[in-house]
């Protein structure tokens, strides 16, 4: 009767532990993909960074949906708390080799950013600085007129009175 209930036992603790490897094969299966389809430094470009952005968001979904699935597993066993604490431990170990990526990609674009206002800011202010080669608005009329006197020298003599 006691071999027959401790194999009960040892068969419930083998499936515990070969339910919990075959997730974390499969979990870690995936976050080794995005790393070596983005190692550290790789990150080069807009599209790129963008990708792996979309990558990450996918490969969160399924992390996440493999511990809701595991976590439901746990709840059906005796030994819910280890179970659930092991679903988290995986869960936590491939959301942080996510997040680098997550990271690297959002750095990199945030510097694209912080470049491109710089670029604009530097033109604005080569406009401002740059002299212009003629009026920006045409001058028509009594205006134009006014410029080109006053383009001439004018000399005042004290025959002209000052008219208030």
């Amino acid at each position: 009767m006691k071999l027959s209930h401790w194999a009960a036992k040892t068969s419930v603790v083998f499936f515990f532990f070969s339910h919990f490897a075959a997730v974390a094969a499969q979990s870690e299966e995936l976050e080794q993909s995005l790393l070596t389809h983005y190692p550290a430094g790789s990150i080069s470009t807009i599209p790129t960074a963008k990708a792996a952005l979309a990558e990450v968001v996918a490969v969160r979904g399924e992390v996440e949906r493999r511990f809701a699935e595991s976590r439901a597993t746990c709840l059906e066993k005796f030994f819910t708390s280890q179970c659930v604490a092991e679903a988290k431990e995986l869960r936590r170990a491939a959301l942080y080799n996510i997040r680098k990526v997550e990271v690297e990609a959002n750095a990199f674009l945030r510097k694209e950013r912080a470049a491109e206002r710089e670029r604009t800011i530097s033109e604005r202010q080569s406009r401002a600085v740059r002299p212009l080669d003629g009026p920006s608005i045409p001058i028509s009329g009594a205006a134009r007129e006014n410029s080109n006197t006053a383009s001439e020298p004018t000399v005042n003599s004290p025959s002209q009175a000052e008219k208030p």
